[in-house]
């Protein structure tokens, strides 16, 4: 019957890059593991303990009968009956066995005649041997070469010694491995196969490693393996990195390719392993290689993943102020993957598969270098569901669960503890779940312990499977202990080395220290294993200051004492920067990122221009801190339009004033149209959109379901659709009876509404939302009537465009009016313009004014306006929205000096009162008396208290020189502004009417 050697076999062969090599284990391991084999091979027994002594030295009587088993021939060695020549073996016990080896030819005696008796073994001798048994009969009587020939053939492959060490009985059974594997003389098979040994597949690694930058990929074949894995550690305690330990996927040859990227520059040492046994470790270097984004993903839809090629700096780098994204407002910033992954949490979640972008602003390596990343694209895309990465005791009072993502929400009922239902407080802080006990009575017991989780989902709506996850509670008798501290003048972070128990922190517990003062901070915040001290009420100096520290403590109880830092604060002098511009979805907002706390809410600040050079109005400036938002009245022009940001200062005391930031806003026409408004009479219903629509979709009947005599049906299919106009505008005309019913729209009618699915713009964007409901069950006529000029600015049906022109929105396309459909309180309404669509065209006589009052015009209430469809127009107030531009009150051309040093600048209309103290900026002043042209220092402007049309311009002047000043407007004004946002357009030169 064949004998198996066990699977200790496989420690002690493996084959590294060219060669085999042993496990990471010292010489005592190797001849253990050695020894188990022969054991597992009946050749080697211990003694009553079950120890193999494979410390102790061999004697020559006793190897005789390791080599009798070996040879599965003990039996018969025993009972030989062979007589020997060695005088000095007198033991009857080992006679037969010698005689034995002697017949064999695998024992010769010494010259003396002896046999060497008690004897130990040495290295050369046993090599002679086991030459011997391969075949080696002749080399074997070269006593001199033996070790040379030894050595040749793989007897003493990974084994130090020298010939003549003792040989012990872990040495004996490691060389005797190495003999089963080699090939007898003369023959194919090996030892093993000779003596009938069936050796199982010995756990080999064949591999080449290749260095690419900061990636390895190794190739390579394993045998004996059913899994492997690849561990990598950082061989320098300068490294910042940690071990890896990397899967690896076989082929049914053992055949794998494993690639690990991202890899600090320095040092690495890498192995392999099956879970039991290990190669040794092999070095590699990694240079050091540029600091570099490698891209921006996020694989669900609260969390963004910044990735770069080196770890980061976390002093300088964690700041919420450093990153800024149109995927939502950021939560929190953390570290992952060796400090080489930011990954940034959103307070709400984004939608799936759409697209975003995110910026980072000055973000640095461990090593000092910096970058900062513009406006990076990436897909919110979350194919995968939530799982559980790591749990961690937090003392006695609970568990803290890790998910691989956040989660939406979770219950006790998704948790048990060794198969018994959670008792306790559930908390949920994105991907972080914590269970706290009602009592430390309820804590587990030291031991390892066993979470199932369950019926858990995330953002994306993706249920987790049911999870069994074993973990262990240890006893902690050790305080928390500091590990690294920030701070700037507002703000100190504390990082712990472990989870801080919020209970025992408050205000009281940090201050620093003003003479014998102490200064608290106004707000603290506990974030893991992360104290947060806001100072902004009490700020630290701007140099090395101790902050003190007592009584914080761990979930175990255990509280650090008095302690003392010294912190040192990043004192900001640089000025603020413009992270990053995003354009909204709907066109009119643009969002702005500023890289620390700015006062930016002055529309002064901003100058917007389209493709052709000419200014966009802004409506308004909102926003605080470092994210404000440019609110238009209209969509950006589709095309290359250019944003302008100057003037804008920081909040520090020193208000560092921001350097002229310029960059192009590309506007695509990815603005998804809608029905701005509709209406309908008897079988005709109008559309108005807010594109240009693709006919190929407006008329086609599937798209659209009508509620006719309460029910929803199709519309009929011999239903016309036209495109008026603009091609904005739809007249659906349904046929005059639908099942011999005549149709008739509205509240009196059958036809009572109206559902739109499914139709296209020329670009291709789908109705936005997917499907619209249109109800025709009003109250009132079903005329038309005045709407909302801008959709963003509510209650202003019209504009006044030009001094003489106003024009009118309506809710569908006119097609006659006149004057006197109309009533105006300043001015005369000369002639009305009708060209189908929905604004109608009022131009005035004589009329210069760059204002009118909001309320001047009405539509009278019997009025003959028509429409398309014949249901005439409302009457009714019209409330303008003045869009012309004010202009200098020339007058005779000279300005009034009111009283020392004050010049007033008259206006044609009251002036934007918020930006008042800006209007000199676009202002040249001259003292003609020696040509000094004045600095911005020299003068404030203002307006007139009792009239703010007039700016009232102060200069700070000497009273001993008198002279008349010009007053020039600059060529391009970007400050002086009236009420409703218009920018002063005209330039000019004016004189005081005295000297002063």
């Amino acid at each position: 019957m064949k004998k198996y050697l066990s699977i200790f076999l496989a420690a002690l062969l493996i084959v590294l890059s060219f060669s085999p090599v042993y496990g990471d284990s010292s010489t005592d391991d190797l001849y253990e593991q050695s020894g188990e084999i022969l054991k597992s091979a009946g050749v080697l027994t211990g003694n009553e303990k079950g120890d193999l002594m494979l410390e102790d030295n061999l004697k020559r009587q006793d190897l005789v009968v390791l080599i009798s088993r070996l040879y599965k021939q003990e039996n018969t060695a025993k009972k030989h009956k062979g007589d020997i020549t060695f005088k000095d073996v007198n033991n009857n016990f080992y006679k037969p066995y010698i005689a034995w080896s002697v017949e064999k030819k695998l024992i010769v005696g010494n010259a003396d005649g002896t046999f060497g008796f008690d004897k130990p073994v040495t290295v050369q001798q046993f090599q002679t041997i086991l030459l011997r048994a391969l075949g080696y009969e002749e080399e074997a009587q070269n006593w001199d070469n033996v070790p040379t020939i030894a050595a040749g053939l793989g007897l003493m492959e990974n084994l130090i010694t020298t010939s003549t060490e003792s040989l012990s009985r872990g040495l004996m059974s490691a060389m005797t491995i190495n003999a089963l594997n080699l090939t007898r003389k003369g023959s194919s098979s090996t030892l093993a196969e000779s003596l009938d040994i069936t050796l199982p597949d010995i756990f080999t690694v064949t591999a080449s490693p290749t260095i690419d930058k900061d990636t390895i990929t190794i190739e390579g074949k394993a045998k004996g393996a059913d899994s492997l894995k690849l561990q990598l550690k950082p061989a320098s305690d300068t490294m910042t990195s940690e071990e890896k330990s990397v899967d690896i996927s076989l082929k049914s040859d053992g055949r794998f390719s494993v690639t690990v990227p991202g890899l600090e520059s320095g040092n690495w040492s890498y192995r392999f392993t099956n879970g039991r046994y290990y190669t040794k470790y092999e070095d590699f270097t990694i240079e050091d290689i540029p600091f570099e984004f490698a891209g921006a993903k996020a694989d669900n839809l609260k969390e963004i993943t910044l990735s770069f090629s080196k770890a980061i700096d976390k002093e300088s780098s964690l700041f919420l102020s450093n990153f800024s994204t149109n995927g939502g407002k950021i939560k929190n910033v953390k570290l992952y993957n060796d400090n080489k992954d930011i990954v940034l949490t959103l307070e709400n979640p984004m939608t799936n598969n759409k697209d975003y972008k995110v910026a980072a602003y000055k973000i640095k390596s461990a090593k000092g270098e910096e970058l900062s990343i513009k406006d990076t694209a990436f897909t919110a895309a979350d194919n995968s569901i939530p799982s559980v990465e790591s749990v961690n005791q937090l003392g006695n009072k609970g568990i803290k669960i890790y998910f691989s993502e956040p989660l939406k929400s979770v219950k006790a009922s998704n948790f048990k503890i060794d198969d018994k239902s959670f008792v306790g407080k559930v908390e949920l802080n994105d991907r972080v779940v914590t269970l706290t006990y009602y009592s430390t009575s309820n804590a587990l017991e030291e031991g390892q312990h066993v979470l199932t989780t369950s019926e858990l989902y995330d953002f994306a709506g993706y249920k987790s499977v049911n999870e069994d996850v074993p973990f262990d509670i240890i006893t902690d008798d050790e305080p928390p202990a500091i590990t690294e501290k920030r701070a700037t003048l507002e703000e100190v972070i504390i990082t712990f080395d472990e989870d801080i128990d919020p209970s025992t922190v408050s205000k009281t517990n940090f201050y620093w220290k003003s003479g014998s003062s102490k200064k608290y901070p106004s707000d603290v915040k506990v974030v893991d294993n992360e104290v947060i001290l806001d100072f902004s009420s009490n700020k630290l100096p701007n140099y090395e200051t101790t902050l003190y520290i007592t009584s914080v403590g761990d979930y175990s109880g255990n509280k650090l004492k008095d302690e003392e830092i010294k912190v040192t604060p990043v004192i900001d002098k640089t000025p603020p920067e413009v992270v990053s511009v995003f354009l909204e979805e709907d066109g009119k907002s643009i969002k702005v990122y500023f890289s620390k706390n700015v006062n930016a809410g002055n529309r002064t600040y901003y100058i917007l221009k389209d493709k052709d050079g000419k200014n966009i109005s802004i409506k308004n400036i909102s926003g605080s801190g470092r994210e404000y938002v440019i609110n238009l009245f209209n969509p950006l022009p589709i095309g290359s339009n250019t944003l302008t940001i100057q003037n804008v200062e920081d909040t520090t005391a020193l208000k560092n004033v921001i350097k002229t930031y310029t960059t192009t806003i590309e506007a695509s026409d990815l603005i998804r149209p809608k029905v701005e408004s509709y209406s309908g009479v008897a079988n005709q219903i109008m559309l108005k959109f807010s594109k240009e629509m693709d006919m190929a979709t407006v008329d086609d009947p599937s798209n659209y379901l009508i509620t006719f005599n309460g029910k929803q049906i199709y519309m009929p299919k011999d239903t016309e659709f036209s495109l008026i106009n603009d091609n904005q505008t739809v007249l659906v005309t349904l046929p005059d009876t639908i099942d011999g019913k005549e149709v008739k729209i509205g509240t009196s009618g059958n036809l009572t509404g109206l559902q739109i699915s499914r139709l296209k713009d020329l670009k291709g964007n789908f109705l936005d939302p997917d499907v619209v409901n249109l109800n025709f069950e009003y109250s009132s006529s079903g005329k038309a009537r005045a709407k909302d000029y801008y959709s963003n600015i509510p209650g202003k049906q019209a504009i006044l465009e030009e001094a003489d022109i106003i024009k009118i929105r309506f809710n569908q396309p006119i097609i006659s009016a006149s004057p006197d459909d109309f009533s105006i309180s300043e001015g005369k309404i000369d002639d009305v313009i009708c060209d189908g669509s929905d604004i109608v065209t009022l131009r005035l006589n004589s009329r210069d004014e760059t204002t009118i009052s909001s309320s001047a015009l009405s539509i009278k209430s019997d009025n003959d306006m028509e429409t398309f469809i014949d249901t005439g127009v409302e009457g009714g107030r019209v409330y303008i929205l003045d869009k012309v531009p004010p202009r200098v009150e020339e007058n005779d051309g000279y300005l009034n000096v009111s009283s020392k040093n004050k010049i007033e600048l008259p206006f044609t209309e009251s002036l934007d009162s918020e930006s008042a103290a800006l209007f000199r900026r676009d202002l040249e002043i001259t003292r003609l008396s020696d040509g000094y042209v004045l600095s911005e220092k020299d003068y404030t402007t203002s307006l007139k208290s009792s009239d703010p049309s007039i700016v009232l311009i102060t200069i700070d002047r000497d009273s001993s020189q008198e002279s008349v000043y010009s007053i020039a407007i600059k060529d391009t004004p970007q400050y002086i502004m009236d009420k409703d946002g218009n920018v002063l357009i005209e330039s000019g030169e004016y004189y005081t009417d005295r000297d002063f």
